[in-house]
């Protein structure tokens, strides 16, 4: 009975250390122990980028079914943007690309080199990106600093998604990329820049707009300005010089059709398993939509076809779009009073989680949010960890942090574990999506507490006056 008692003994320390502030905080002088760790995980993070490469290498050279080399995103894009590079519409008939022209632009230095090399060539750029946006992440939250620890803590919760966007080179990372830049120009006071790389962001995919909405809240009209005149020239001044001005405008009109009208206004959810957002969720679990399809060729391309559903009831999509919109009035409103940092808090765990607030807002209310999106979960994994580092932060906060983080990482990750038909039937019913909701609370409680605070000195400021 000596060991197990020992072993218990030696957990519930660990826990109480965890439950220190001094573990998770940095220290501003470099110890040879801290030095040898960093030294450590860069051994382990250029290890990793290797494995990934070796991996991605052999994916790369392995055709589909159809004798297609098409397994990786940026393989299946590259057919789609030579097309488009050729005069065609990727918007409509076979191809349904998902982004605006301007990603495809950015995508042309990678696209012309061969298959293997421009497939490498753009992972190891998302590595770079996926480095640069941690840095910056970590510093938008100090003070404090946080220790090593708390720094791999913290970025794990989104160690799946990166791992899972690196392998199969999709471009969330760079949208990522792109969010935590406009984050440090804000921390710097570059508003036009921050504006600028915002609506690049929000140019190559459209969920980034809830920060217009958020700047909007909190009357940054340089940011704004700058965020417009940026979408100017990244949807239709750079796109039609390159392109053309009515093929840009016929292109851009096509992709509205397909990503905004058909989604927003019609009611056309993808409602399979792999979406893990509130709007697929809803429209899965609550009217007779498909959770599984398989897709029949044919001569103007793959058609999907219902397999298989397991949704609970049938409210129909007209009731279900409604409380897809309610989700985001609800949404809002908790914005509008959770976020009640000044314009002058540029950084510090305060502004990072209203941030993150808005992060996770992208992954609920998205049309479709897929596990690699959660990449954005670096900022809200970094704001929790940043949290535990504060003096001031209770036990039970404390407990609660370290119990959603904990929670939300299990979920997102060991269905996965099982193997692909639990992991399915995982996501069926919103393993993520429920993840992404965890967080949410988390960082709500973390705002809520900040506002409570705060108005509990006004009213005695006012008394004492």
């Amino acid at each position: 009975m000596r060991i197990p008692s020992l072993r218990l003994r030696s957990f519930w320390s660990a826990l109480s250390r965890w439950e220190q502030p001094e573990f998770w905080q940095g220290t501003s002088v470099a110890s040879s122990g801290a030095t040898r760790g960093r030294i450590v995980l860069a051994l382990g993070v250029l290890a990793g980028v290797a494995i990934i490469s070796i991996q991605y290498y052999h994916k790369v050279l392995q055709p589909d079914e159809a004798g297609q080399l098409t397994r990786s995103a940026f393989l299946r894009w590259r057919g789609m943007l030579h097309e488009l590079y050729a005069g065609g519409n990727i918007y409509v008939g076979r191809s349904e690309y998902p982004n605006p022209p301007i990603m495809a632009i950015i995508l042309w230095p990678f696209v012309v080199l061969p298959p293997l090399w421009g497939a490498l060539l753009w992972l190891y750029a998302k590595v770079g990106m996926a480095v640069l946006a941690i840095r910056w992440c970590l510093g938008l939250t100090a003070p404090p600093k946080l220790s090593l620890a708390g720094q791999i803590f913290g970025v794990s919760l989104a160690l799946p998604a990166l791992v899972g966007d690196l392998t199969h080179n999709n471009v969330n990372i760079f949208i990522l990329f792109l969010l935590a830049a406009s984050w440090e120009c804000l921390r710097r006071r570059w508003d036009i820049s921050a504006g600028c790389v915002l609506s690049l962001a929000i140019a190559c995919k459209l969920t980034p707009l809830l920060f217009v909405l958020y700047f909007l809240w909190k009357r940054s009209w340089c940011v704004l300005l700058a965020t417009v005149a940026g979408l100017l020239m990244w949807w239709f001044l750079l796109p039609g010089c390159l392109l053309g001005w009515e093929r840009n405008t016929q292109l851009l009109t096509d992709w509205y059709h397909l990503m905004i009208e058909r989604p927003l206004l019609k009611g056309e959810v993808t409602s399979e398993h792999p979406n893990q957002s509130l709007v697929g969720w809803t429209y899965r679990l609550f009217t007779h939509s498909p959770s599984f399809v398989r897709y029949r060729t044919t001569e103007d391309g793959d058609i999907p076809v219902p397999a298989a559903f397991h949704n609970l009831i049938d409210l129909g999509p007209n009731v279900a779009w409604w409380i897809t919109k309610i989700w985001g009035i609800l949404f809002l409103v908790l914005m509008a009073w959770l976020c009640r940092t000044g314009e002058n808090e540029r950084h510090g765990w305060r502004r990072s989680a209203e941030y993150a607030w808005v992060v996770l807002g992208m992954l609920l209310l998205s049309e479709r949010t897929w596990k690699h999106h959660a990449v954005t979960l670096v900022l809200p994994g970094i704001t929790l960890v940043t949290a535990l580092a504060l003096p001031g932060t209770s036990a039970w906060l404390r407990r609660l942090i370290m119990g959603s983080w904990t929670l939300a990482f299990l979920l997102m990750v060991i269905p996965g574990l099982w193997g692909r038909s639990i992991q399915d039937m995982a996501l069926v019913y919103g393993s993520h999506t429920v993840a992404f909701l965890i967080l949410a609370a988390a960082i709500a409680v973390l705002l809520y507490l900040h506002v409570s605070h705060g108005e509990r000195n006004s009213r005695t400021e006012s008394i004492q006056g």
